[in-house]
């Protein structure tokens, strides 16, 4: 610690540190405590415990006669003693819980990625602690990837400026699965394929849930073929493994084998036809199954820049909110109740998750029976209500639930419904840099494949100023489509829509 005001501070709560251990030493020297009767003493100052004290110091006053203490003198360190439990505990376990955060501080400002990648792993088992923080990476600007077969270790790791998931976060992956694929991979370097990877596992242990769990992860995704692509031809991949391995355990070892290489994957003999991938929502859908929540993106991400202007409280905002509080939430329903009241009206209790995370909305009778089917589907919804304290906890009591599409449509109205003209301008963020020839290239093919009448002004972010440059080329239709594409490629908030 090189700032002397740091140096001063440690010095002091190490001091205190030590000093209630010398309240400990105190008393076994003094008044003859065993240690035990010392820490007993300890922490009934500490915890202000009046009896106990009480009864401790008869203790402590009838031990330091014994050894001969004068009753002045052992009422004299008494009261020092005393005193300082007024004060010395507090403050030694606010300046110990300081330190702990002036640390954990310096490490998030100089070591991010390193950081991150130890507070994921730390919370491994709470889903919505995980979320919370992959989202707090993306606002740092750094890269969470999908786990990897060849790359990722047991846990989260770091990969460059980017954070790895770990096998351990995948779903129907066990111990003893990740151990076999991690020994392997140890052993014989990369796997160069799924078929590659089938013939060297124990397939006896990295069964076919385990594959399908690691395809639907991305753990393959290096490999460079879709995961609807891979999880097509899983089977015959499988099938191949398995006969190879038994012809192994048979002793019909190849000529590769008996010269202990292994042939480089040629082409081949016959093409096959890629498979094309799944759309964005059901790739999503399966990292979420497997994952427990998403890493590649969110099925609501491409909404942002349309709900950025309502107003909207997010589930992580939730907590600085006071009962009764008015509130708009955004979200898709993750989980649904239906119930009946006694009167026989039917009611639910909804899951609502945002890009946050999620809140518990409770539905009654007069807006379930006008937003039912709805809470059945995926569809993005805009919920207003208020905040409400049960037994399950701080919930939104619903008033009103209306899709977010016909929500835009709709004039008037408050608390985050808006008048909307039509789009006037894209405006599309662009960092400089080495690779910034490329990202234009991706950019241009992205509004290529959205034509419409609304003219782009490009944002070019340069070290000290920043560059407007208007299209003249191009015209788009910024649909969500097209906004979700630019933040896929330029980051959230890349692309804003103005309305005239």
């Amino acid at each position: 610690y090189e700032h002397p005001a740091m140096e001063k501070f440690t010095r002091e709560t190490y001091g205190i540190m030590v000093y209630q251990e010398q309240i400990m030493q105190i008393a076994s020297e003094m008044a003859g405590f065993t240690m035990g009767e010392a820490d007993t003493l300890r922490r009934a100052m500490g915890k202000k415990d009046r009896d106990l004290m009480a009864r401790q110091r008869e203790k402590f006053m009838a031990g330091c006669a014994e050894r001969g203490v004068t009753a002045a003198r052992a009422e004299r360190v008494w009261e020092l003693m005393e005193k300082f439990a007024g004060y010395g505990f507090n403050k030694s376990h606010a300046a110990a819980y300081a330190l702990v955060a002036y640390q954990t501080a310096y490490f998030k400002a100089n070591y991010p990625v390193e950081f991150m990648a130890a507070l994921l792993t730390s919370e491994m088992g709470d889903t919505d602690k995980i979320v919370k923080y992959i989202e707090e990476c993306r606002s740092m600007g750094i890269r969470v990837d999908p786990p990897d077969v060849n790359v990722s270790a047991v846990r989260f790791s770091v990969a460059g400026d980017a954070i790895r998931f770990g096998l351990a976060a995948i779903k129907n992956v066990g111990e003893a699965a990740m151990e076999s694929i991690l020994a392997t991979r140890q052993k014989d370097g990369p796997f160069r394929s799924l078929e590659d990877f089938c013939a060297r596992v124990d397939l006896r242990l990295v069964n076919r849930r385990v594959v399908e769990s690691l395809i639907k992860a991305g753990a393959f995704d290096s490999l460079g073929l879709p995961r609807a692509h891979l999880m097509a031809h899983l089977d015959a991949a499988m099938e191949t493994g398995q006969r190879q391995q038994r012809e192994r355990e048979e002793g019909q070892a190849s000529f590769f084998d008996l010269l202990g290489e292994r042939p480089a994957a040629g082409p081949r003999s016959e093409p096959v036809e890629v498979v094309p991938e799944w759309d964005a929502d059901q790739r999503l859908a399966f990292e979420k199954e497997v994952l427990g929540f998403y890493v590649s993106g969110h099925p609501l991400a491409r909404f942002r820049p349309l709900v950025d202007s309502l107003g909207i409280t997010s589930s992580a905002d939730l907590a600085s909110r006071g009962p009764g509080a008015r509130v708009l939430l955004f979200g898709q329903v993750a989980a649904l109740k239906e119930t009946s009241t006694k009167s026989g009206n039917r009611m639910a209790f909804v899951t609502l998750e945002d890009m946050d995370g999620t809140v518990e909305v409770t539905v009654f009778p007069e807006a379930f029976k006008a937003a039912g089917d709805l809470l059945r589907g995926r569809e993005p919804l805009l919920v207003r209500g208020r905040l409400d304290e049960s037994d399950r906890g701080r919930v939104v009591l619903a008033d009103d639930i209306r899709p977010l599409e016909r929500a835009l449509a709709e004039n008037g109205g408050s608390n985050g419904e808006m008048t909307r003209g039509e789009p006037s301008a894209l405006r599309i963020r662009v960092p400089a840099g080495a690779d910034a020839e490329a990202t234009l290239a991706a950019v241009r093919e992205a509004c290529a494949g959205s034509p419409g009448g609304v003219p782009v002004f490009l944002h070019v972010l340069l070290p000290a100023h920043e560059v407007v440059v208007r299209s003249r080329a191009v015209t788009v239709d910024p649909d969500a489509g097209l906004l979700a594409r630019l933040e896929e490629l330029l980051g959230p908030g890349a692309a804003t829509v103005d309305h005239a």
